[in-house]
C-alpha cells in the first residue's frame, strides 16, 4: 500500500509565492484531481510531488505500508507526463519503446507489437517522433506512463492535444491501469476532471 503526504508544502519564485502551505494525502486506488485557474500552481505542485522541484518549505513524503521512501528512491515509483516531458526526438517509436522498457518496465509483458495495437499507431515503428503530430506523442507518452509498472501516475493536462476519440481511448485506457495506483491529474479541463474521484481546487 502506497500513499503520499504533503505537508505544509510552500514554493516561492522570487517574491512571488506559487504554492503556500498545501496539505493533503493521497492514497493509493485512488485519481486526484488538481484544479486552478492559470498560475495557480498545479504545474508546481505535480514537479514537487515527482521530485522534480524541490518545496521551499514543507515536505514531501511518500510511504510504502507505513514505511518512509527515501527521497533518492522516489523516481523509480513514478511515472511522470507533462507539457515539460517529452521523448527523445530522434528515435523511432520502436527504439522508444525499447529505451522506456529498460528504466520502466511495463506491469505486463507487452511486445512492441501490442503497444502499436494500444496505441492505434500500426506500421509506424521505423518513423521518427519528432515527424508525429503533437496528438500522437501526447499518445504514445500517456500509453508509456499508463503501462509502466509504477505505483504512481502523476499527468499535468494530460488530454490537451488529444482529440475527442483519442480522449475516448485515454479514459478507457487509465481505466484499465489505476488499480493499485496513486494517479494525480492535473487540469482545468472538465474530461479530465470527471475522471478523478476527488478533486483539489488551488484557487
Amino acid at each position: 500500500m502506497i500513499s503520499i503526504t504533503a505537508s505544509a508544502l510552500s514554493k516561492r519564485f522570487g517574491y512571488q509565492w506559487i504554492v503556500d502551505d498545501f496539505q493533503y494525502v493521497f492514497d493509493q486506488n485512488t485519481v486526484y484531481g488538481i484544479a486552478g485557474s492559470n498560475g495557480s500552481g498545479k504545474s508546481t505542485l505535480v514537479k514537487i510531488i515527482s521530485g522534480y522541484l524541490t518545496p521551499s518549505s514543507g515536505k514531501i513524503s511518500y510511504l510504502i505500508d507505513g514505511l518512509n521512501v527515501k527521497s533518492e528512491a522516489i523516481y523509480k515509483l513514478i511515472s511522470l507526463v507533462g507539457p515539460y516531458t517529452d521523448m527523445i526526438n530522434e528515435y523511432t517509436l520502436e527504439e522508444m519503446f525499447v529505451f522506456h522498457k529498460k528504466f520502466k518496465p511495463f506491469s505486463q509483458s507487452i511486445e512492441f507489437d501490442e503497444f502499436e495495437k494500444i496505441i492505434r499507431l500500426q506500421g509506424q515503428r521505423t518513423k521518427l517522433l519528432q515527424h508525429f503530430s503533437s496528438g500522437m506523442r501526447q499518445k504514445i507518452q500517456l500509453a508509456l506512463a499508463l503501462l509502466s509498472d509504477t505505483p504512481v501516475l502523476l499527468m499535468d493536462e494530460p488530454t490537451s492535444f488529444l482529440d475527442k476519440n483519442a480522449k475516448i481511448w485515454f479514459k478507457d485506457l487509465l481505466d484499465k491501469s489505476k488499480s493499485e495506483r496513486v494517479v494525480i491529474i492535473a487540469s482545468n479541463d472538465q474530461f479530465d476532471l470527471e475522471l478523478c474521484d476527488e478533486v483539489v481546487s488551488l484557487d
